[in-house]
């Protein structure tokens, strides 16, 4: 039977799957290799860039493993930016802390082989913001395309004490797992997406994706150790990820450090609210 939660905040009501305190979850290493998968998501925001893929996705604490956020992205018209056919999302939030949310709207795009952003709106002191396509700054914030088809190919080396050299190799696949989440189990390529050009590193998502689905069902984000001061200091019991010399710890811009689910995590591809009203 479907389970059905409804958080009640000021100003905000969102009808969702997701329990109030984490699922169990099990991640065990596969021998039946993936050496790639196609994703269609966008990167690392869970949702597919088309009309009619309404989606969700949970925040969990790290530590007491509540649900500290949930969130839905609505795509509401088809759209022309800068001559590119995209998508208009927007965002359906409810935060149980003091945390900065997410964009007002989103304009995204997927073709064959990549996904990306074309414009992402803010409203600050009560102006909309666009930030575009072709803006300074545009792809350093949101990032370039991205491929939709995610290989292994032995970029990443694991070493006897657990950590990674990279060989030359130029995918993010990083191992097969299975992934068991309440009653669910999923054969996945586990990917991490790491921005190793700073001396330190900088962020890194660790990511399983659902091999038959293309779809994300869990994340983790990390921080090389010194982005916010020393991260191995404030959170000496954390989980942590090293790629040449370089550690990484998990926790996220929030200030602290959660697991996400998505609705592919409970075996559905879509918002089952949504479905319901159609």
């Amino acid at each position: 039977m479907e389970q059905k939660f409804t958080i009640e905040h000021p100003g905000k009501v969102i009808d969702h799957p997701f329990p109030p305190t984490r699922p169990d979850i099990k991640i065990v290493e596969s021998s039946n290799r993936i050496t790639e998968v196609d994703c269609q998501e966008l990167q690392w925001w869970f949702a597919i860039p088309k009309m009619g893929e309404r989606y969700m996705w949970a925040e969990y604490d790290g530590e007491t493993q509540k649900l500290d956020a949930v969130t839905e992205m609505i795509p509401t018209a088809p759209a022309i930016i800068r001559d590119i056919d995209c998508v208009e999302i927007q965002f359906n939030e409810w935060l149980a802390k003091d945390w900065p949310p997410s964009p007002d709207l989103m304009y995204v795009a997927i073709d064959e082989t990549h996904t990306r952003w074309i414009s992402v709106v803010n409203t600050i002191d009560g102006r909309r913001i666009f930030n575009t396509i072709g803006d300074e700054w545009f792809e350093a914030q949101w990032g370039p395309d991205a491929k939709r088809r995610i290989v292994d190919d032995g970029r990443y080396e694991l070493q006897p004490d657990g950590s990674y050299k990279l060989t030359d190799g130029q995918g993010f696949g990083a191992g097969t797992y299975d992934v068991t989440i309440g009653e669910n189990t999923f054969h996945c390529l586990r990917v991490l997406d790491a921005d190793i050009t700073k001396e330190h590193g900088d962020e890194l998502a660790e990511v399983y994706i659902e091999v038959e689905t293309g779809r994300t069902v869990f994340f983790r984000r990390y921080d090389g150790r010194f982005l916010r001061g020393d991260l191995l200091k404030k959170f000496p019991n954390n989980r942590r990820i090293v790629i040449n010399d370089i550690t990484y710890i998990h926790s996220n811009c929030t200030g602290w450090f959660h697991d996400t689910f998505t609705l592919a995590s409970f075996g559905q591809t879509a918002n089952a609210t949504d479905q319901t009203e159609k």
